[in-house]
């Protein structure tokens, strides 16, 4: 139990905090003109993101003696607790919206006279981190990964077996709700929208856990989501100043 309320309060205290740290360390060292922050940004993240899976591995599975099954770590099961068909199709139409909007965004960038810049949820900050360069873009698709998969077994798997283990009598809606708000205030460095935004996704991915009692399409959906970002036109030398 100590374990558990530990990896808890550091999710919901040091993660946000460092975050926004980390991000803030990015865009000066990008007003700096420091050409290989970005890809140094996603490996950072990339190796922490692994640390943080290993942690909770091993806290969940090896010191409280959790299943595999208990972080959603099994085949997914149709009969669970909210309609599979409902919540994928919701899942589905967030994808299909998302891949829209990178289409849209690509094919008016691609005219010479038009000069607005792309725009995502989380506005500038999210903007300035997104890939230049291919070097960059192979650090961020590796960091996509990462978080796709790690994301999903802490703030989904880990995060609905405290929950169910501090409140065993809460609603299905409730629980979702509170996955909810602490995914979204995990993105503390994005702003307002950007938590908002990833706050929804966060709702949505909980759901297809509790569809499913399974992390593994909650994991491949994050992922595809994380590697669309890949596909947004972004001003190939920006590095340093406004976007907006």
């Amino acid at each position: 139990m100590i374990a558990i309320a530990a990896l808890t309060m550091w999710l919901l205290l040091a993660e946000p905090l460092l975050g926004r740290a980390a991000h803030r360390r990015l865009l000066t060292a990008l007003d700096n003109g420091d050409a290989d922050a970005r890809r140094r940004f996603y490996l950072s993240w990339t190796w922490q993101g692994w640390v943080l899976v290993l942690v909770t591995l091993a806290l969940t599975l090896g010191v409280c003696r959790w299943t595999p099954a208990q972080l959603g770590l099994r085949v997914p099961q149709l009969a669970a607790q909210l309609p599979f068909g409902l919540v994928a199709g919701v899942c589905a139409a967030l994808l299909a919206g998302a891949l829209t909007g990178v289409v849209m965004a690509r094919k008016s960038s691609s005219t010479p006279v038009v000069k607005a810049p792309s725009r995502v949820a989380g506005g500038d900050k999210v903007l300035r981190m997104l890939p230049r360069t291919r070097r960059e873009r192979w650090a961020f698709a590796a960091l996509a990964i990462t978080a796709g998969i790690g994301e999903e077994l802490v703030w989904r798997g880990f995060g609905l077996g405290a929950l169910q283990l501090w409140l065993p009598h809460a609603s299905t809606a409730l629980l979702i709700v509170l996955l909810a708000v602490s995914f979204g205030w995990a993105h503390l460095y994005q702003g307002l929208v950007g938590m908002l935004a990833t706050g929804l996704i966060g709702a949505l991915m909980a759901g297809l856990y509790l569809a499913t009692g399974s992390l593994l399409l909650p994991m491949l959906l994050h992922a595809l989501l994380d590697l669309r970002a890949l596909l947004i036109p972004t001003a190939p030398s920006a590095t340093a100043g406004s976007t907006t």
